[in-house]
């Protein structure tokens, strides 16, 4: 009630101003028709008293909670934006009173006053927000938000009682680096112990046999060596691909900043081919200025040189492998324009980004002469170890890692990951960027 009487004053305190203006106005007109110099000095009375009450007020220390109450929830800003995780601070209607840089370039917001239900569903958080204001409870929600890759955040309620109003901080920290190190480390050796036992088993039974049988005769060692340096090269081809892909997993949820040229990108991988000694011919079909996307050159590298090896190793001898270069506008353009040109193929996207609308793109497509892929192989592209020649009984020594890590790498970047494929004809393989603005 007291609160209430005092704002009730404040809106009149105006116009109780100007009456009591307007009456001293006319007293001091009084005075001066009547006696000038009692007047002066009623007036410098006055303007004594006026003084004092100034100055009096000045230094009047008012009592704690009405000094915090004038201060005001907002005021605590500053702490929040020493934290250097996104932090909100909610009053007791669940509106964002303050907020840190953090906070707002996460969560995509800048007005403040709206609700905590206009940038953040989760219900758990809600209700941890609640019970917080309400109550006094502190709690800490784990949840994954629904952004283009997998994020686990971690948030942090805690009430805060500041004067008489009563608030909530919540404070969220990213633990998707830590439970992506986890999970990768369970699937490495999950991975690798099932992958590496083959050729170890193989390399056994070949010492085994140098070891006994052939051990006097030296063209029988001669080629159980040779296939003891190419079964040692397939371990070691198998554990640079593991690793690569953990690397790159480990930053998938953080999205590139750089600037990358895609165009000198394909050039430098085909020229660095061109050294080695092979059958199929490459070529290049690139425009004549720079395909600028946002990206991260090395791993672009690694994508177009895991999409030509594999067109390579499927190419006959003579063949030709195609590297097409291109910016194709926005997701669904860039989909029918480099990835949609067989009319008798199967097509399917083994990745699409989900904000494609107002966003350009550049592509990389990469052709080749192959056998092709029959369409109930077509959406198992991409999986870890995965390989038509293993379903089909005709390995041909690979990894299974090569696309995966092209997905991911793509995915890291935020693009999209296309397959078209004809029995008969060949294969293509069509991976788009976002295109720099600047």
């Amino acid at each position: 009630m007291e609160r209430g009487a005092s704002l009730r004053g404040l809106t009149k305190a105006p116009a109780l101003a100007w009456i009591a203006a307007a009456v001293a106005m006319a007293v001091a007109l009084w005075a001066f028709a009547t006696h000038a110099v009692a007047a002066l000095l009623m007036m410098a009375a006055f303007g004594a008293c006026f003084w004092a009450a100034y100055e009096a007020r000045r230094f009047t220390i008012t009592s704690e909670p009405e000094r915090i109450e004038a201060v005001g929830l907002a005021e605590l800003t500053p702490l929040l934006e020493a934290l250097p995780d996104p932090a909100l601070l909610i009053d007791d209607q669940r509106r964002i009173v303050s907020s840190n840089a953090a906070a707002r370039a996460q969560m995509q917001f800048e007005a403040r006053g709206q609700f905590l239900t206009s940038i953040l569903r989760h219900p758990d958080v809600l209700e941890a927000a609640q019970a917080a204001v309400s109550s006094g409870e502190r709690r800490a929600v784990t949840f994954e938000a629904p952004l283009d890759v997998e994020r686990r955040t971690r948030c942090s309620v805690a009430p805060v009682i500041w004067g008489a109003e009563r608030a909530a901080m919540l404070v969220f920290h990213d633990e998707t680096a830590r439970v992506t190190t986890e999970r990768m480390r369970a699937d490495f050796l999950a991975n690798a112990s099932h992958e590496l036992r083959t050729p170890l088993a193989s390399l056994t039974l070949l010492i085994e046999t140098i070891a006994g049988p052939a051990r006097d005769n030296a063209q029988d060692r001669g080629r159980f060596l040779t296939m003891m340096q190419a079964q040692a090269d397939r371990m070691r081809r198998l554990i640079d691909d593991l690793l690569s892909l953990s690397r790159i997993e480990l930053d998938e949820h953080v999205p590139p900043s750089d600037r990358a040229d895609l165009r000198a990108v394909a050039r430098e991988v085909i020229d660095t081919l061109s050294l080695s000694k092979s059958a199929v011919r490459v070529r290049v079909a690139a425009p004549d200025t720079p395909v600028v996307v946002v990206g991260d050159r090395f791993q672009l590298a690694q994508v177009v040189q895991n999409l030509v090896d594999n067109a390579i190793k499927y190419t006959p001898e003579n063949g030709e492998v195609l590297v097409e270069v291109g910016i194709g506008g926005d997701r669904d353009e860039t989909t029918a324009r480099a990835g949609r040109r067989w009319s008798g193929a199967g097509h399917v996207a083994l990745l699409t980004p989900t904000a494609g609308v107002m966003r350009r793109y550049a592509y990389v497509r990469v052709e080749d002469q192959g056998p092709g892929i029959a369409m109930q192989f077509l959406p198992r592209l991409g999986e870890r170890f995965f390989r038509i020649e293993r379903e089909l009984g005709d390995e041909r020594g690979g990894t299974g890692l090569g696309l995966a890590i092209v997905k991911h790498i793509v995915n890291r970047h935020r693009g999209g990951l296309l397959v078209e494929s004809e029995p008969g004809r060949g294969s293509a393989f069509i991976a788009y960027i976002e295109v720099t603005d600047g």
